[in-house]
């Protein structure tokens, strides 16, 4: 991993109106889209913070997708989930408590990251350098213009919705998107600890060994004046 354009898990966690907080979940059930999904790893991390224990405390049900999680909490089927943007806003809309937002939640994760082989990474030093200029570039564009960036979020989304569009860009651009994007060991060492549950090979991951930041500190130099 050479970059990754976030360090934190952007999702909330929503309950159904009677469940006031986390604690309030014990004996009952929590719907996630796939068991290894992000929806899964949110659930797990949200309970174990408040001494819940996931499946003996709280029971997770496999629903297939954010929307079924939604369906599931309207029918009662399962009182708590977390459902990101943008059908977080409408489960703001149908009344569900939003207990929790990316804000409270700190989930370190890192994703969009970019992977190359460790090979590429001293053969191609500096093509992979002008790609992450690239990115950084993108973002300060899309900082200084966000006119031009809500254009491409709705492009590659398919939505023109502008509650949508603000929402999307405020979040995922303006608020959590790193400029300098430096690949977290704290999210790497979250996301291990989650696959470690069900996959004991993942405690043997090295983490030192899965990223390089040396390009983009390289790259920051050169974009830091001289004193």
């Amino acid at each position: 991993m050479l970059g990754c354009q976030y360090d934190t898990g952007q999702t909330s966690f929503f309950t159904t109106p009677p469940v006031a907080n986390v604690a309030a979940l014990k004996g009952k059930a929590v719907g996630v889209s796939r068991f290894r999904a992000f929806s899964d790893f949110v659930a797990r991390y949200v309970l174990k913070k408040n001494r819940l224990q996931p499946i003996k405390d709280v029971a997770l049900l496999q629903l297939g997708g954010t929307r079924e999680i939604i369906g599931g909490m309207q029918k009662n089927l399962v009182q708590g989930g977390a459902i990101s943007l943008p059908l977080s806003l409408q489960a703001r809309k149908l009344g569900f408590r939003e207990l929790l937002t990316t804000a409270t939640l700190e989930l370190p994760f890192d994703y969009g990251c970019f992977i190359v082989k460790n090979s590429q990474v001293h053969a191609r030093r500096e093509e992979l350098k002008k790609l992450l200029r690239a990115t950084i570039a993108a973002y300060d564009t899309a900082i200084q213009e966000p006119a031009l960036a809500k254009k491409s979020i709705g492009k590659y989304t398919r939505t023109t919705d502008r509650e949508t569009l603000d929402a999307t860009y405020k979040e995922n651009v303006k608020d959590y998107a790193l400029r300098i994007p430096y690949v977290s060991p704290a999210g790497l060492i979250s996301i291990i600890d989650f696959r470690a549950e069900t996959t004991p090979e993942a405690k043997k991951l090295v983490v030192e060994k899965m990223y390089d930041n040396s390009l983009l500190q390289e790259i920051q130099k050169e974009l830091t004046p001289n004193k």
